[in-house]
């Protein structure tokens, strides 16, 4: 089986407005454990990367402009080896990697889209492994990820996680239906939503996380602060 691990760096959250300014891809043999192919690219978004953003990757405007490629040049890429491809895999890539890449791939007449396994949420981790962030994960399976907020590093980080576990119970749990819990907090209570790894939507304006319903009623019962379950996902 082959897994397509994809990772996005962007301008920002929102994936009707911000863009992306690096992908990583790695198409990956799963019965052997082996990359076979890696693609890591900066691609220039046409607009300047916010300060806050370069300071969290690394990534700045010359970088982007001197080495990036087009997003259509990106996308053909990835669809390359999306013909190979089983499954994608992305961390939290429900919310985030999977938003991204639907926009940057509307353009094209293309119906050979993998389904997609989000290590976030697809993943059984054991119960004493409370964090979800991809640098904290790897510590807690004994290495050190290189560098962080790094797209293609992110994705080796990513399967070297996944790969402790059985991609056939990770396949199961993807299928299992997911729910969003917004978190009721007040302006200056929002670190408390950060702090259990919950995002900000824009509309309708609120901090959710995107869980598997059986664990819904778990991080309902121990976040802290009022919850509720909406119907869909945020826009």
């Amino acid at each position: 089986m082959k897994i397509l691990a994809i990772d996005f760096e962007s301008t920002g959250l929102d994936p009707k407005k911000d863009k992306i300014i690096e992908v990583g891809a790695v198409l990956y043999d799963w019965n052997t454990q082996t990359p076979l192919q890696i693609v890591s690219e900066f691609v220039d978004p046409l607009m300047p990367i916010p300060e806050e953003i370069t300071e969290l990757t690394g990534i700045t405007d010359q970088h982007v402009s001197a080495y990036g490629i087009t997003e259509s040049a990106m996308v053909e890429k990835i669809l390359k080896m999306d013909i190979e491809a089983s499954y994608y895999m992305a961390h939290n890539g429900n919310v985030f990697d999977r938003l991204f890449w639907n926009e940057a791939v509307a353009k094209f007449d293309d119906d050979t889209i993998a389904p997609w396994l989000d290590s976030l949420t697809d993943i059984r981790y054991p119960a004493y492994i409370k964090t979800r962030n991809l640098t904290h994960l790897a510590a807690e399976h004994g290495f050190v990820a290189p560098f962080k907020h790094r797209a293609v590093f992110d994705c080796l980080t990513m399967l070297r996680i996944a790969s402790k576990y059985d991609i056939n119970e990770i396949i199961a749990r993807s299928k299992m239906p997911m729910v969003y819990v917004p978190a009721c907090v007040s302006f200056d209570e929002k670190e408390l939503a950060k702090a259990r790894g919950y995002y900000w939507a824009e509309k309708p304006k609120i901090w959710y996380k995107a869980l598997k319903e059986a664990d819904a009623t778990v991080e309902i019962k121990e976040c802290g602060f009022r919850t509720a379950v909406l119907s869909g996902a945020p826009e």
